[in-house]
């Protein structure tokens, strides 16, 4: 149904799509049989049927306006739980405007939104669950039970996810570059932090840790940009130009290798200490390299991969305030060092990280053989 309170313009994108194109796309996947267009819909949608007022329906069916946005899974109840004939209930946002309609039998296109009784909210859904958009400052509310039906982000309130990941994710999904475009400007932007940081000075060396951590961030976006621009499902695209995967691993190496050589070309430097740094920065550099290389192959038998520090932090008993916690640990502690001046503390990180891509390699179980562990007779008869 068209929207006449609406003061924004719904054919605008939101998030990579129009409302009205998310909307029918949700309830296609959750089961719905039809998209129906009302007379003065603003909003054009793909196989969707255009009908005039006062023209028959006779189903059952979810009116709504055409810049609503209806949580995924309350779709996908209306559909396992239809209402009796004589049941119909009205959506409420949480500013608590009418937003759509959920009857158990639609006779004709309505001239008019039809107002009734509240929808009796089934758990873990509620007003918060559909959002209706007509003024600018709606465009936060409809955004976030977009990200939260499509299980963009975790449920949180953190400072980075506000600052820095919503803001890229609304860049990415509102430019009208080919994925591929993303796809190379996360790669470039991550291995340029290698040219960044040969140039020498403390602003490049805050240049090149700032190149580094918006490649790999974007990079991590992509499967979500992709998810929201088109409909298709997270995770790595099989047609990618670059994989995501490998972005981060490039932009490593690059760094370190870049700050290897800025450290063994200091002068004053004795000719041991430059070879023992080469040689140092040369072992991260590679094995970084070669998890980029099996991330590539997509092998699975070479376990270098980074530990998780989430995880790690979590053993150690550390806990930071949920607002303050950080994705990217290494890229922004190569960002906060770099802003000292000294070289040495960034390379130093990088190589840590490169040198950890080892662990899981070193601390790989053995595979059992077929007939059993030596020594386990019982077991091996048994």
């Amino acid at each position: 149904m068209p929207d006449g309170e609406a003061r924004v313009d719904l054919a605008r994108p939101l998030l990579g799509v129009t409302p009205a194109r998310r909307l029918a796309r949700s309830a296609r996947d959750a089961g719905f049989a039809q998209v129906l267009l009302a007379p003065g819909t603003g909003s054009s949608v793909p196989d969707a049927e255009e009908r005039a007022t006062g023209e028959p329906i006779g189903g059952p069916a979810l009116l709504v306006f055409d810049g609503a946005t209806v949580h995924p899974d309350l779709l996908r109840l209306m559909v396992r739980h239809p209402l009796e004939p004589d049941e119909r209930f009205t959506l409420y946002d949480a500013v608590g405007r009418p937003t759509g309609l959920f009857t158990g039998v639609l006779d004709s296109v309505p001239v008019a939104m039809p107002i009734s009784e509240e929808l009796d909210w089934p758990d873990d859904l509620g007003p918060e669950s559909v959002a209706r958009l007509v003024y600018d400052e709606d465009r936060a509310r409809v955004e976030a039970l977009v990200l939260r039906g499509e299980e963009i982000f975790e449920p949180g309130d953190s400072l980075w996810r506000h600052h820095v990941s919503l803001r890229l994710l609304r860049w990415l999904t509102a430019t009208s570059a080919p994925i591929a475009q993303l796809e190379l400007l996360g790669l470039v932007l991550a291995v340029g932090s290698g040219a960044l940081a040969l140039l020498g000075g403390w602003g490049t060396l805050v240049l090149a840790a700032v190149s580094l951590l918006l490649g790999v961030q974007i990079s991590r976006l992509l499967p979500s940009v992709r998810g929201l621009r088109a409909g298709a499902p997270q995770g790595r695209s099989a047609h990618a130009l670059v994989p995501d995967a490998v972005v981060r691993p490039f932009g490593h190496a690059a760094l370190t290798a870049a700050l290897t050589f800025v450290l063994v070309s200091e002068t004053g430097r004795s000719g041991v200490a430059g070879l023992v740094l080469l040689g140092v920065g040369a072992s991260a550099v590679l094995l970084t390299l070669v998890q980029a290389r099996t991330l590539l192959r997509q092998e699975a038998f070479v376990s270098l991969e980074l530990p998780d520090s989430g995880d790690l932090v979590d053993r150690l008993g550390i806990r930071f305030p949920e607002r303050y916690e950080v994705p990217l640990v290494i890229e922004s502690c190569v960002l906060l060092l770099a802003l000292t001046g000294v070289t040495g503390l960034p390379w130093g990180i990088l190589v840590a990280a490169g040198i950890a891509r080892l662990w899981r390699w070193f601390a790989n179980p053995a595979p059992v053989p077929a007939g059993g562990r030596e020594g386990d007779d019982g077991a091996a008869r048994s």
